[in-house]
């Protein structure tokens, strides 16, 4: 039987882009997709089929903070909040006289997708873009205890309690567990990442679905053109989300001048290439390309760490250096470093130091084995079609 599902994402392409593909399966197993979605994301979602329904939200357009300090991590919870209650306020008004059967959440949209579920009495599907969470691991538990200490008593915190509880009571949900309501598992939880990378992944059950990274054909459609002259390449990326300016390409560009490498940078939307400068003949800047379709001719990639862009390059079978800028990311690469699959270096690395770490990495076979054997992994893990499936079997 052909249902109506309802997915809530939070608007950050880190988030968002990974569970299209499961939108687009969906769609093409002839259910309805009706999709509540920042108004600058509503094309990305419209052209898997799905209805999209676009809502006023300022966190897409929000700079990223340069720092990720105790004061940062503790707005955290706060900022999703508030998106979730955008959301949750476009969804509720839209989907009144057409309620879904089922609701599929990102799991920092608990404000949406899990109370509109408990509201409305419908099964709900969480799914996480990142390592997922249990009583054994999770990332909110490990950044503040061993990276980056947040008070608890922080204003901020108490706000986020205070404003949660007046939703709850606004919608009729006065009695609900705070407590029980935020750290709730779903019966269904889809993980978009395979359990070999999953921290702890032999402690999560089999209400964790590990479907690996949901990645479509159009993942590699683009303009851009692979250099044909032999030459090694290395894409090099902070994604679109890190707090950065030109200086970081600028030294990646002087490095590898003369180097008998090609060099793709993508800039992310933040840095106007024409800042970078001048670059040398076998460097080219872009705002964006699709990373899977320069991913399948790289040798190396030099990554933030975002989980998104690290199971784009297993998929192709690409090592990493990892330049973390926030906490998580920070755990990615250290993750993705015991794995063998990357290396890590600091932000303020010179650009020699990453140009030597690009070239070690790319000359070690012990490595290029390793990321051969997770390549197999992450292509074997299901993907859009496993989550598909979840998705259905939970209706």
């Amino acid at each position: 039987m052909k249902r109506h599902i309802a997915f809530f994402n939070v608007p950050g392409l880190g988030h968002l882009t990974p569970t299209l593909p499961v939108v687009a399966e969906l769609v093409r197993r002839g259910h309805r997709v009706s999709h509540p979605v920042a108004r600058q994301y509503a094309d990305l979602v419209a052209r898997t089929g799905a209805r999209a329904v676009p809502y006023a939200s300022p966190l897409p357009d929000e700079a990223p903070a340069p720092v990720v300090d105790g004061d940062v991590l503790a707005g955290v919870p706060l900022k999703y909040l508030r998106e979730g209650m955008l959301a949750l306020e476009c969804g509720e008004r839209a989907l009144a006289a057409d309620r879904p059967d089922l609701i599929v959440y990102d799991t920092t949209m608990f404000a949406a997708g899990r109370l509109l579920a408990r509201k409305w009495g419908l099964p709900a599907v969480r799914t996480f873009p990142t390592l997922a969470a249990n009583e054994h691991f999770s990332l909110d538990r490990l950044v503040p205890e061993e990276l980056v200490p947040v008070d608890p008593r922080h204003p901020a915190l108490a706000e986020f309690f205070t404003t949660l509880v007046g939703l709850f009571a606004r919608h009729g949900m006065a009695s609900v567990d705070v407590g029980r309501f935020l750290t709730e598992t779903e019966e269904t939880n889809i993980v978009l990442l395979p359990r070999e990378i999953q921290i702890k992944g032999e402690t999560f059950d089999d209400r964790f679905v590990f479907t690996g990274p949901c990645i479509s054909a159009r993942s590699f459609e683009t303009e851009w053109e692979a250099p044909d002259d032999g030459k090694p390449l290395v894409l090099i990326s902070l994604g679109t989300s890190a707090h950065t300016g030109p200086e970081f390409f600028r030294r990646c560009a002087r490095a590898f001048a003369g180097v008998p490498w090609n060099v793709v940078m993508t800039l992310g939307g933040r840095v106007d290439p024409v800042s970078v400068g001048p670059l040398p003949p076998n460097v080219t800047a872009h705002p964006w390309v699709p990373h899977p379709a320069v991913l399948r001719h790289a040798s190396a990639f030099v990554t933030q760490g975002g989980m998104g862009s690290a199971m784009e390059a297993l998929y192709c079978g690409t090592p990493m250096v990892v330049v973390a800028s926030t906490p998580e990311q920070e755990v990615n690469a250290r993750r993705l470093a015991e794995l063998g699959v990357a290396r890590r270096q600091e932000s303020a690395a010179t650009g020699e130091a990453l140009r030597d770490a690009v070239l070690a990495l790319a000359a070690d076979p012990a490595t290029a084995a390793r990321v051969r054997r997770m390549s197999d992994v992450v292509r074997g893990a299901g993907g859009a079609a496993r989550a598909a499936d979840a998705v259905e079997a939970r209706l």
